[in-house]
């Protein structure tokens, strides 16, 4: 598996090739787009990876590769580019602009492969890229010329027939003399891929198949040539592994397959018809054809409506028990198989969407890959978007649509995106549901309720959820809903009931064993802390969240550890720190496309601790928010993981009388001065349900038994007359 847009490993010796390199070095040296073209099997890709290797140190922010061989269509073009950046995308609009945004200061070089099957669209992005990132210099390799301004191509040689006899020798599993491999390589012309091919088969026969003809042979001819050395289950293995994008591993294969491929696949790497490499996350076998075998095993395939359709059903498979499993002390390894597996997984879904039978399940898929949380942990739910929006296209009957609606709904819910939801839950209210799907469409109602009106009503609502999802869901998406019933109850409820609630998601945090499950634990101590209790005891607990958010790769979970940082430091009076971090979490915003402005309760938070340090810090402060907001995402994070000194805090406020948040003390206040819930709710942006349930709550807090003797108590504790 290649991380992230590293250049992928080297799994054979480079040879020769000395002239091309030290050509394309000095040309990337003068342009800022060089080309390497040639005929597929000709070696651009392993040029482009030797010259990567050979210029990193060169460009500041190093070199990235993007292999976009795995796509099928220029749709998913620019946030693979992202993805393969570790670019967090989850915006439901797949822009240029978020590219742009963060390459536009950077001096990286940028390896685009196999760029001809998208042409028109890979001109566009490489056009608006160098226009907008002057540090930016992109290396692509394609079959012909992209055609953009300022374009240097580099028409890729055959290899010399000293460099060819020496890679065939090394390669060979049978030498058959330096005569007859000087021969061998001037009849292929130097081709790098037919040498390799030739290389696999015994000297006998490959002395025999290659026949001595004024015309050297072309790709083609030897690509037949090693088919007809494969036997019919070899060659017929090697039609199927083409449904694959990109790697894939055994238990995949054997599914395409239908059958044991172990022998016959050790068959296909013995003769380069494949590639077989080492998983960094399982440490087991990965396989892959090579993208021109790949193209000639497309037509020895007569039917690819099986081994697709099986593709299909592989990945569904492998995402159903992702979606279930991945809340286990095995979330790391679930989020490295899927990330590996994801060009399968989205091809799979693509397809399913496509054949009428299988939509539902690819429908399926689509909404299983993000109850794994992976989009959410790899800063992708731009993908993850696109896949559900393709499956509201074609799925039109309930109930199925109905879960479709209500998830995508929530995904925007949760990302502060009200706009979006609307629509959605209008539409999803209106149709028939299964229990099942009840999870789905009640858990987007509670979160509107929490998010949107800052209802209390929300709280039992998300009771309701838990109890669904022990009946029908799995721990991960139990777990999910007793988080968002456990944070609503801490937002909206008292201070018992908030201690209760969290607790008691500790408790389960703390038992499980998930990290990603840890880490929003401490997160809710943290958010008790600063709504009920001491301010001062929130940041180091969110540091140790923080800590494993950004082990994990949880790229949604930080910057909500961004907002409790920033909001607790204005409370415990770090106000210079709070100031910076306050403006970290504006462009962490941006990035992530999570708006807090659109979630009430977080929203009326924030709004507190920005006028308590705006006020504290005056003309300062919009200088030091300005700080950092330039702070680059992986500088905010170094900055929130320092230690606060001691010189930077101020003494902890006292609790107020009778235990009560600032917000019911509030309350009460207005209560003494004669305000009624509806004057009350106008006041503080609530609705007057929830302004009345906040007095209820405040009486039996103090056990008065009614606002009259409310209003006496706040009078006597604050000494009004």
């Amino acid at each position: 598996m290649t991380v992230r847009g590293d250049l992928p490993a080297q799994t054979t010796r480079f040879i020769g090739r000395q002239a091309v390199l030290a050509e394309t070095e000095a040309l990337l040296r003068r342009s800022r787009l060089v080309t390497l073209a040639g005929a597929g099997g000709a070696g651009k890709s392993r040029i482009a990876e030797e010259t990567g290797r050979a210029l990193a140190g060169t460009f500041q922010h190093g070199v990235r590769w993007v292999r976009l061989a795995d796509l099928t269509g220029p749709a998913a073009l620019t946030r693979t580019v992202a993805t393969e950046l570790g670019i967090v995308d989850n915006s439901p609009e797949a822009g240029l602009g978020r590219l742009v945004e963060s390459l536009y200061d950077k001096h990286l070089l940028l390896v685009l492969d196999r760029c001809e099957h998208l042409l028109e669209a890979v001109r566009h992005l490489v056009h608006h890229l160098l226009r907008d990132c002057e540090g930016l210099t992109i290396l692509a390799t394609s079959r012909e010329p992209l055609g953009v301004y300022g374009e240097q191509p580099l028409r890729v040689p055959p290899l010399s027939v000293d460099d060819a006899v020496q890679l065939f020798l090394d390669r060979a599993v049978q030498s058959p003399g330096l005569d007859d491999a000087t021969a061998l390589c001037r009849a292929v012309d130097g081709l790098p891929l037919s040498i390799e091919l030739l290389a696999a088969l015994p000297a006998g026969v490959v002395l025999s198949e290659v026949p001595h003809q004024p015309e050297p042979a072309a790709l083609e001819q030897v690509l037949e040539w090693s088919a007809r050395q494969c036997t019919d289950e070899e060659r017929r293995l090697w039609a199927r592994l083409t449904v694959f994008p990109a790697d894939f591993d055994l238990a995949a294969a054997e599914s395409v397959a239908d059958a044991d491929v172990l022998k016959p696949l050790s068959a296909l790497v013995s003769r380069s018809i494949a590639v077989a490499t080492t998983s960094t996350v399982t440490g087991e076998t990965r396989y892959r054809l090579l993208d021109t075998v790949a193209e000639f095993g497309g037509r020895l395939l007569t039917n690819a409506d099986e081994p697709l359709r099986r593709h299909v059903l592989h990945y569904n498979k492998f995402v159903d028990e992702a979606a279930d499993s991945w809340f286990s002390p095995g979330e790391a390894l679930w989020m490295g198989r899927l990330w590996e597996e994801w060009p399968n997984i989205r091809a799979a879904v693509t397809h399913a969407l496509r054949t009428p039978d299988l939509a539902p399940i690819g429908a399926a898929v689509a909404m299983n890959v993000q109850r794994a949380r992976f989009t959410s942990f790899a800063g992708m739910l731009g993908q993850a978007w696109d896949l559900l929006t393709s499956a509201r296209e074609v799925i039109t009957e309930a109930p199925l649509r109905t879960s479709l609606l209500a998830h995508s709904a929530y995904m925007a819910q949760v990302r502060g995106d009200s706009a979006v939801a609307f629509p959605l839950m209008d539409e999803a209210r209106s149709l028939p549901r299964l229990p099942v799907t009840d999870v789905h469409l009640v858990l987007a109602e509670a979160t509107h309720l929490f998010f949107v009106e800052g209802s209390p009503d929300c709280v039992p609502l998300y009771a309701h959820v838990v109890e669904l999802c022990r009946q029908y869901a799995s721990p991960g998406d139990t777990y999910i809903t007793e988080l968002m019933h456990a944070m609503a109850t801490c937002f909206l409820l008292d201070a018992e009931s908030a201690d209760k609630a969290t607790t008691a998601l500790v408790r389960q945090a703390e038992s499980n064993g998930v990290d990603w499950a840890h880490a929003w634990g401490l997160w809710h101590r943290g958010l008790y802390e600063l709504l009920h209790g001491d301010p001062a005891q929130v940041h180091p607990l969110v540091i140790q969240a923080l800590r494993i958010q950004l082990t994990l790769g949880d790229t949604w979970g930080a910057p909500f550890s961004l907002w409790l940082l920033a909001c607790a430091c204005a409370e415990f009076g770090a106000l210079d720190r709070a100031a910076r971090l306050l403006g970290a979490l504006r462009s962490q915003e941006r990035i992530s496309r999570i708006s807090f402005n659109g979630m009430s309760p977080f929203r009326r938070v924030l709004e507190r601790s920005e006028r308590t340090v705006r006020r504290s810090l005056g003309d300062d402060y919009q200088v030091i928010t300005t700080l950092g907001a330039d702070l680059r995402p992986e500088q905010a994070m170094v900055f929130a993981l320092e230690p606060v000194p001691d010189s930077e805090r101020r003494p902890v406020k006292p609790l107020l009388p009778g235990g009560l948040t600032r917000q019911e003390f509030t309350i009460a206040g207005l209560v003494s001065e004669g305000y009624t819930s509806k004057q009350i709710a106008s006041r503080l942006y609530i609705s007057p349900r929830t302004a009345d349930r906040h007095v209820v709550n405040i009486r039996v807090k103090l056990g008065l038994p009614s606002r009259t003797a409310l209003a006496t108590w706040h009078r006597s504790v604050t000494g009004e007359r």
